[in-house]
């Protein structure tokens, strides 16, 4: 990879779901004559669409984007390494030919790879890696817990323990290589591949939620179960990506028959508020982040003007 980058400041836009991402990255992408690199774990997979808010065919009419539906929904390999590999070499792309970029999401993982690069698969066989995620998949999350809990201990600390699967990426690392993932991190923190200009976007947390809260019920009148219904039909209920997904996850237990429709719908909207108050907690630890509600278009707009002169 070439050093084009270096020193070359770029947007990042940030913040939790429903916040207002999109709208804000079309609006700098507008003005700054920019292209989107959507830093979304859930959109770079095809035929998941209403419930990863995908940008609508209008709003990716307006600006290009990149790497939204990039992926099958059987596709297991794909991480955030290859992620930031694949960003910078798109990056450098744009660059060198006079183009410019933002970086949109709310996947902290992903901007982090993108930004400080990432240790590489450690040489891990990906038949073996599967084979002991199975393995990992079938014990309880609190037994895999506690298993980094003594592998790992400060990276267990940080790490909530529901999130099943950055304790089974933790727990994969440790048996493979004997490396602890915390310290791996602390290695790439210092090292950029080019200079950051974060905006954080952010409300009071019952404005958040109120959107959270609406933005649901939309998707299911735009469609979400019939969307689920039809990956299911296609690839079967137990797709890990349908199991695993919010928003998709609880649509599958209402079709099985496991929940009633009130139920699917409240779940899908705690789950997703536990998440957004996840995705805020990640992104204030990010060293010179800048905070803005997502009504703040001119304040953003001047700040990062200031930043690219």
């Amino acid at each position: 990879m070439s050093n084009i980058l270096k020193n070359i400041n770029i947007p990042i836009i940030v913040g939790p779901t429903a916040i207002g991402k999109t709208s804000i990255s079309l609006i700098l992408a507008e003005k700054f004559n920019s292209e989107i690199i959507s830093a979304d774990s859930r959109q770079i997979v095809r035929e998941m669409t209403i419930g990863t808010a995908k940008p609508t065919p209008e709003e990716l009419s307006k600006a290009k984007h990149h790497f939204i539906n990039i992926i099958e929904p059987t596709d297991d390999i794909y991480n955030s390494y290859i992620y930031g590999n694949e960003v910078r070499d798109k990056l450098t792309e744009l660059y060198s030919t006079g183009k410019k970029a933002i970086l949109c999401g709310g996947s902290g993982l992903y901007i982090q790879s993108a930004v400080h690069g990432f240790f590489d698969d450690l040489g891990i066989n990906d038949v073996e890696k599967l084979e002991y995620r199975k393995e990992l998949e079938a014990l309880p999350i609190e037994e895999c817990y506690a298993m980094l809990q003594k592998a790992d201990p400060e990276y267990a600390e940080k790490t909530p323990p529901g999130q099943r699967q950055r304790i089974h990426r933790a727990l994969e690392v440790f048996h493979f290589t004997g490396k602890k993932l915390s310290e791996l991190h602390k290695e790439h923190q210092d090292k950029r591949f080019f200079e950051p200009i974060y905006i954080g976007l952010n409300l009071d947390r019952e404005k958040l939620y109120e959107r959270i809260n609406s933005r649901v019920l939309t998707m299911i009148d735009e469609g979400l179960i019939e969307e689920v219904e039809s990956l299911a039909n296609k690839y079967g209920s137990d797709l890990k990506r349908l199991r695993k997904t919010i928003g998709y996850k609880e649509v599958v237990e209402f079709l099985n028959g496991t929940i009633s429709k009130d139920t699917m719908i409240d779940e899908i909207q705690k789950n997703t508020r536990h998440f957004s108050k996840r995705q805020v907690t990640w992104f204030k630890r990010i060293p010179g982040m800048n905070w803005f509600e997502p009504g703040q278009v001119d304040e953003i707009f001047k700040y990062v003007n200031n930043q690219l002169i």
